[in-house]
């Protein structure tokens, strides 16, 4: 148990579950993403200097909306970046700003970047589906990565990550402690 969440926090990070939401005009992507707390402790401080970082992990999720516009006979979408922002972020406080609304309006920064800089053109990549059931999709992007999606349900509404506690994963790690040293139950 121990083992486990000390590799979790070294980790840089690491990508969870990958959620699309896909309607006529518009796609939501969720990735869930673990990155180690303070991975390298020693490196930022002599006097806190040990192994590693803390046990725990900094947890959230990285949903990109963009507008989609179905090109090469139906069989793929150019994709239109609008805004970017983390949800379900176990950071206390920095979770509350961020379930207010902040995100990063990636279509109005790049629209600077075009009016500024004469060679700058807004990427719009081409998302290409080469198979497609009822079940499984499986998809390559510009660069010809792969990408296999699976239909889980039906729903179109985004995640809810309400529910996520904002604790640094502190109640995770005691919870691991109990279970595996403690053993003390109610």
């Amino acid at each position: 148990w121990f083992c486990d969440m000390h590799r979790g926090a070294l980790a840089i990070s690491n990508i969870g579950a990958v959620r699309q939401i896909i309607s006529e005009t518009r796609m939501v992507s969720e990735f869930e993403v673990r990155a180690g707390a303070v991975p390298f402790l020693a490196d930022l401080t002599k006097v806190l200097a040990y192994s590693g970082g803390w046990p725990v992990t900094i947890d959230g999720s990285i949903v990109s909306s963009a507008d989609i516009t179905p090109v090469q006979d139906g069989n793929a979408w150019e994709i239109f970046m609008d805004t970017v922002e983390i949800k379900g972020s176990n950071i206390p406080g920095v979770r509350q700003a961020l379930d207010q609304g902040l995100k990063l309006p990636s279509r109005g920064l790049a629209k600077v970047l075009e009016d500024n800089i004469s060679t700058y053109s807004n990427p719009k990549p081409v998302f290409q589906t080469t198979y497609l059931s009822d079940t499984i999709r499986i998809s390559r992007d510009q660069d010809g990565k792969i990408f296999v999606y699976t239909k889980v349900d039906d729903s179109t509404d985004p995640t809810d990550y309400s529910g996520t506690v904002s604790d640094l994963g502190i109640t995770k790690l005691l919870e691991g402690f109990n279970d595996s040293i403690l053993k003390f139950y109610l």
